[in-house]
């Protein structure tokens, strides 16, 4: 069964997203930014804008949402797995395939952007956020590490398909432990990923395989839906509009790996709820626009950050930085708006000449049993 209101929610994380990298391109005075900050206190109107904006445009949770949602939707697919060889070899040539050729894509555009005359430098009114990126020569040997994710330098999420590819590594095991296994164990297995995802999981240099519990958490939402079905109280639905500003809020006033924890637990609730109950709070995610854009979603949401980076590079070069750093939220604003744009073209063509034929290719993919 697809939920589409699950393909819309993809759309509106994917535009969350962009929104978040536009609005951390130039330096800020500290009582714009929202780390930390008390977001109900107030110091002026440009400020509490930037700080609202980047509120709503909370990567963090989205990326966290993503993580629990692509559990959800391969535990959905997965349904009538018996767990042979050919099968599981099967899935991970289709997840290859429906992950890596826009990736790859992306990798080969940022290089010939890189060989075409870029030079890296630092521009007063831009953030150290922005002046982490590029900082690299390209050369053949850095393509290659950055397309086989040794490095992942060339995108503000391109370190999440890493992830991603290494959770559809461990996805079958997971998958059978969540079908064969009781809820209990399951929901203990969940509490145990958790809880190694603080230290355990989080290696120097290498912290991909702390996000497993949150995928693990989406491979189990299944097992609660006859709960989700359940007639919701009026009440209970009213305290999803607080409940998400304080968990929009969350990341920005605690630890990264309690945010984490924290937003997969709401993820699962919200999922649950839009893929199993008719509450109509969510029914926007099934009009045309947010269906539109869930279409496109994975192209877009690896696309925008190097039309962002190529687009705001251009007007640091040549805009006053004085003028910008004075109007630092409606600089952020047009940066949004004028890269969304542009990035929802380009990725409308990738999703037709790329990812589609790429994912043609991958639902003809079957390995037999010898």
């Amino acid at each position: 069964m697809r939920y589409t209101r699950l393909d819309g929610l993809r759309g509106l994380l994917a535009v969350l997203v962009a929104l978040n990298h536009s609005f951390m391109i130039l330096a800020i005075p500290v009582f714009a930014n929202i780390w930390g900050q008390d977001i109900f206190h107030f110091t002026s109107v440009q400020s509490k804008l930037q700080q609202l904006s980047m509120l709503i445009g909370n990567g963090g949770l989205a990326v966290s949402i993503f993580f629990v949602l692509s559990g959800f939707v391969l535990a959905q697919s997965s349904k009538s797995w018996d767990f042979s060889l050919p099968q599981i070899l099967t899935f991970y040539i289709r997840r290859f395939l429906r992950l890596y050729p826009v990736y790859l894509f992306l990798i080969i555009v940022s290089a010939l952007y890189m060989w075409s005359g870029f030079v890296y430098k630092i521009y007063p009114a831009a953030s150290s956020w922005f002046h982490w990126w590029m900082q690299f020569d390209m050369t053949l040997k850095e393509l290659l590490l950055n397309a086989t994710f040794v490095h992942t330098y060339l995108g503000g999420v391109t370190w999440t398909l890493r992830v991603i590819l290494l959770a559809s590594l461990l996805f079958p095991p997971m998958m059978y432990l969540s079908k064969k296994a009781s809820l209990g164990i399951n929901i203990l297995v969940f509490f145990l990923l958790a809880w190694g995802s603080f230290k355990l999981l989080d290696f120097p240099g290498f912290n991909d395989l702390r996000f497993t519990y949150m995928f693990f958490l989406g491979s189990i939402l299944p097992r609660f839906k006859e709960k989700f079905e359940m007639k919701i109280p009026s009440i209970i639905i009213l305290l999803l509009i607080p409940l998400t500003v304080y968990v929009l809020n969350f990341r920005y006033q605690n630890e990264i790996h309690l945010a984490g924890l924290v937003e997969s637990v709401y993820a699962f609730l919200i999922l649950g709820l839009m893929s199993y109950n008719k509450l109509r709070i969510f029914d926007f995610l099934d009009t045309k626009i947010f269906q539109f854009l869930g279409k496109i979603s994975y192209s877009l949401y690896l696309v925008h950050f190097t039309v962002l980076y190529i687009f705001a590079k251009y007007a640091l070069e040549y805009i006053s930085p004085n003028l910008m750093s004075a109007n630092y939220f409606l600089s952020h604003t047009i940066f949004f708006l004028v890269t969304t744009v542009l990035a929802i073209g380009v990725s409308v063509l990738v999703y037709r000449y790329l990812e589609t034929p790429a994912l043609a290719l991958s639902k003809r993919v079957k390995i037999n049993q010898s």
